[in-house]
This record gives structure tokens, sequence and C-alpha cells, in this order.
């Protein structure tokens, strides 16, 4: 949520700016006059609160000071300012709730990095140093087949069980994942970061301040028995809570959390799209980096290339290519400031593929969780919250068989070998299977 100060005009006063945000994400720019005249409107209710409440306290005190004092127009006086005064602490609560509401409409202010663009294909994609796994093909088969091959998943029974997008995960199948989180894990602890297993569910009023609305119908799975509770679809949601209402020492920042989790989503927006395999399901395992800094803003974007760079080198040590795209304006999610993804090559569609999202969402989360620096100033300061996958298991899986693939099985990657205990899963032989 933004800052209403922003929106006030004077010195500390950036209306235009946010008008520009607005305007840069291709969103409707009226919302931020609508707000300006909310707050105004709130703020001359406030004003006479505080009037009606002065008179009622020294009509009060000059009652008190003569006990016998009857004089029918004081009272008179005192009753009618009490009525105004309740009245408008009813007025001020709806307005505060209108502009509230009006306010989680508006988006988190674009960093000047991010492309200007209200098209997805206008991200600017750019290519880091590749690494090799010394792998020249043939890539045959893509990556439905491949799991298939090393009798690593059940389709056809998940599906049958679960519905669209099910599986089991088996053999290698979850050997290979079970081996990417503890490798993803290791790999985030060794450069300090505090691994944290979330709930996997979240109460509605705490989710409303993680998540956007359109999450809700496109995303989160409600417990229909408990209908104030929805599963997470990441992490992120769960962790970004963690410290909901507390004031954080400064010295103890940054907190760094490498969060595991199953996630649960119903890909509402993906009907028809990567519907074989398990690239895009409703249920997969993530480890995700989280980071809480102080609001210094060199200091959050430097750690926002620490995230990137953490995701970049995981993937070098996998040894799979990829390339990174900068996420356009019109196509960011309302908490992020940029957004930059990492996706990875599938050689049997020659195409590259999202793995990795890593975003910097500055105070635009802390401030609806009232998450802030322990100061000893009465103005809050808020924290900046930043967040970036580091291995959606499912994808990543997908992504290692195809550029590890011989004519007679798949090569584990180096890093991985240790974790699974074995260097080469030989394709399942079966007189029946069917390519």
């Amino acid at each position: 949520m933004i800052n209403i100060k922003l929106f006030r005009l004077g010195s500390n006063g950036f209306s235009d700016v946010i008008r520009g945000s607005q305007n840069r994400r291709f969103s409707e720019k009226s919302i931020v006059d609508q707000i300006i005249s909310l707050d105004n409107y709130w703020k001359n209710i406030k004003f006479n609160i505080e009037k009606h409440k002065a008179l009622i306290n020294f009509i009060s005190k000059k009652i008190s000071l003569r006990k016998n004092f009857k004089n029918p127009a004081f009272h008179y006086r005192i009753n009618l300012s009490k009525k105004k005064f309740y009245f408008l602490e009813k007025k001020i609560y709806i307005y505060e709730e209108i502009k509230k509401q009006s306010l989680m409409v508006i988006g988190n202010l674009i960093h000047n990095s991010s492309i200007i663009s209200k098209n997805e294909k206008d991200c600017k994609s750019f290519f880091c140093k590749q690494v090799t796994n010394n792998r020249k093909g043939p890539f045959s088969l893509n990556h439905v087949d491949l799991l298939e091959k090393i009798d690593g998943v059940e389709y056809q029974k998940g599906i049958y069980i679960s519905g669209n997008r099910g599986y089991f995960l088996k053999k290698f199948g979850i050997a290979l994942n079970i081996a990417l989180i503890q490798y993803g894990l290791d790999f985030l602890q060794n450069k300090g970061f505090i691994p944290i297993q979330t709930p996997y569910f979240m109460k509605k009023e705490i989710m409303a301040k993680c998540a956007q609305l359109g999450d809700f119908n496109e995303q989160l799975y409600c417990i229909k028995d408990e209908t104030t509770k929805f599963l997470i679809a990441t992490s992120e949601q769960p962790i970004s809570a963690l410290h909901s209402n507390e004031k954080i020492q400064k010295k103890k920042l940054p907190l760094k959390y490498a969060g595991f989790s199953t996630c649960f989503r119903k890909e509402s927006g993906s009907h028809g799209k990567d519907t074989s395999g398990i690239f895009r399901v409703h249920q997969f395992e993530k480890i995700e980096q989280f980071v809480i800094s102080d609001s210094s803003d060199i200091d959050t974007w430097l750690l926002f290339e620490d995230l990137l760079n953490n995701a970049k080198n995981f993937y070098y040590s996998l040894k799979v290519p990829f390339r990174l795209i900068n996420i356009a304006s019109g196509t960011l999610n309302n908490a992020a400031s940029k957004k930059v993804d990492i996706l990875g090559w599938f050689p049997k569609s020659q195409t590259y593929r999202e793995l990795v999202s890593c975003s910097n969402c500055t105070d635009f989360q802390s401030r609806r969780l009232n998450i802030s620096l322990e100061s000893n100033h009465e103005a809050n300061n808020f924290v900046y919250m930043l967040n970036s996958t580091l291995c959606a298991t499912s994808r990543v899986i997908c992504c290692v068989l195809e550029n590890y693939q011989t004519d007679s099985g798949v090569i584990i990657p180096d890093v991985l070998k240790n974790y699974m205990g074995i260097s080469f899963i030989p394709f399942f032989q079966i007189n029946n299977y069917n390519k």
C-alpha cells in the first residue's frame, strides 16, 4: 500500500509521481484524484472532531468547577456537541475504510530501470555468461516423455484421483524432487539465510494483506469448511506476515529467510496452457528467498541484485542455460516496484521458460502488515521486503531432464549426485511403452 502522505499537497507530496507510476502501469490515473478528494474530506472531518472534542472538554471543565451549575444553555450545548462528535466519528470511519480500499488499487511506484510497456512481448531480455553440461544432443524427448521414461511419474492415475494437472511422483522423480529441495536449502544456508518451513494455509484477513484481490479468484484455494482460510500459493505470503505488527531493530536487518513449502495454485488464468507434464501444476514444492531490509533505497536495490545473483549462481551450478528478462511495467503485480525473471532453456521445444521471479516490493507489503523499524521517532519507518524464487522443483526437474538427456537415460547434474547417490538414471524398459 502506498503512503497516503505522498498524495497530499506540500513539500512532501508527490501526487504527480503516483500519477506517473500509474501511467507506467497503464492503469487508471483518476483513482489518484479520488484518493486526494477522500483524504481532504477525511482531514476536514478529523478537524471538526477535534474541534467538538475540545469544546466538550472545555464545557465539562466549566461545569465541574461549579457543582450546582444548572445553566440549561451549557447543558444543551454539550449534548449537541456530543451528538455531533459521535456522528462524525462514524462518518470518519466510513471515509477511512473507503480510502483504504482505494489505496489498495494503486500499485507500487515503478522503478526507473523497469521496461515501460503494456505488452508482455516488450520485456527486455538479456543473456548471462552461458554454461554448458557438454551435452550436444540429440534432444529428441520433452520433459513429459522423459519423466515417464525414467519411471518417475504417474500422470493418468494422478489426474484420475486429484483431477486436472494431478500427478504422482515416484522412484527417481521423487528422488530428484528431494535432492533439489535439500540442495536449494543448503545453497541458501551457506549464504546466511535462515531456513524456514511455513504453514500451508493462512487466515483470510492476513492473506488479504499479502495478496491482490485478483489472486483470490485466479490463484488461491479456499478451504470450503473453513471459509476464512486459504491455501498458500507461495511461502512468500506467510513469511511476509511473520513479523506483522512488529518493530524490528535496525541492527537485526537484513533478515534473510530461505522459505520451503508446498504451494497450491488454481492456475485459472492459465487455462489450456502447459496442460501436459508437471511444469505448470496445482501443487508443487518451492524454495523461496525472502529478505526484510531497512528503508535505505540504495541498500535495498543492492539486496535485489544479491537475490538475483543467488538465483543465477544456483542455475550456473546446475549447468542449465538461461536468460534474464526485465518484466514490462504494464504486466507487474501491484506489490512489485521492479521484477526480473529467469527463463531456463528447454532444448526439445527450443524455448526459454520461466523458472524464477525476483521482485523488490519496497515498503508496499510492510505498510499493510504494519512492520516497521524500531525508532524513537513517533512516525513509522516501514521496512522493505524483497523476494525471489530459487527453485520451483517441478519446473527445474523438467528443465534438468531435457538438458541432461542421452539416448539411454538422464545424467545427474554434478551438484545433485551426492544428494541422490547416483550419477545416471537409465530409461525404464517396458515392451509396451508408447512414446
